[in-house]
């Protein structure tokens, strides 16, 4: 039985729409917890969870797991990207954690509980953002063209990140952050439309996030840029795999 198609009549509104509705939930969620000083709380689990849950239910329902990218690779050149991509991504990530490992004094001193709620929130994250991002948008963009699917797409990830501004965040984190996302974004993407599975990307995903979550103390911005630079050479280099892809299919 082949998998339902993830087809929208009109996808860039349906992308503009999710997006917003999202930063609005979090934002609304963000001053609730304030409002009743609630300050342990989060306002990223309280949105997502429901959302996790709804997209889960869906994805069962429709039978769409498979066409949302939570699969192993069904083609050959889609094996060949995989095993092509896998060295160069762990490589990414060992760079950025000696970056981060040598700039934020190290991992944090946290208790067992921390830690699973640490693991809990990047799983969280991740499967809800890429799940969206990549397997919905770029997922209903790939008939368009892979550039328009990567471009719209991280630029709905990235301005998704706007919220954070809200909470009293400094104006150039907030540069960074929504740099960060678009670039990441297009990577993600990319790896997303050459492997055919999203589960690298979830994988890659809830690893930075991790990272970014469990030192003593934030990155610089030079490691910022740092890691956009990186992440910008990734989605560039995929880039050049895709359109190889492409001219021997």
């Amino acid at each position: 039985m082949s998998d339902p198609a993830l087809t929208v009549r009109r996808p860039y509104t349906l992308i503009a729409l999710t997006t917003v509705t999202l930063v609005v939930f979090l934002g609304a969620a963000g001053t609730a917890i304030y409002l009743t000083s609630a300050q342990s709380l989060s306002p990223v689990p309280v949105v997502f969870l429901p959302v996790a849950v709804a997209l889960a239910m869906w994805a069962t329902i429709t039978e769409r797991w498979s066409a949302l990218g939570y699969r192993s690779p069904s083609s050959d050149a889609s094996r060949i990207a995989l095993a092509r991509t896998l060295p160069v991504i762990a490589m990414v990530l060992a760079v950025i954690l000696v970056l981060t490992a040598a700039t934020t004094g190290g991992t944090a001193d946290l208790t067992a509980a921390r830690w699973l709620e640490i693991i809990g929130l990047v799983v969280l994250v991740a499967f809800v953002e890429e799940t969206l991002f990549r397997s919905l948008f770029v997922g209903i963009l790939r008939s368009r063209g892979a550039g328009r699917a990567m471009i719209a797409s991280s630029l709905a990830f990235s301005l998704a990140h706007s919220v954070n501004a809200l909470s009293g965040q400094d104006v150039d984190t907030t540069i960074r952050q929504l740099v960060f996302a678009f670039v990441f974004g297009l990577s993600a993407s990319a790896i997303f439309l050459s492997t055919g599975t999203i589960w690298i990307t979830v994988v890659l995903h809830a690893a930075f996030n991790y990272l970014q979550l469990s030192g003593l103390n934030q990155t610089p911005a030079v490691v910022d840029w740092a890691t956009i630079g990186i992440f910008l050479a990734l989605a560039a280099w995929l880039w050049t795999g895709l359109a190889t892809q492409r001219d021997s299919a």
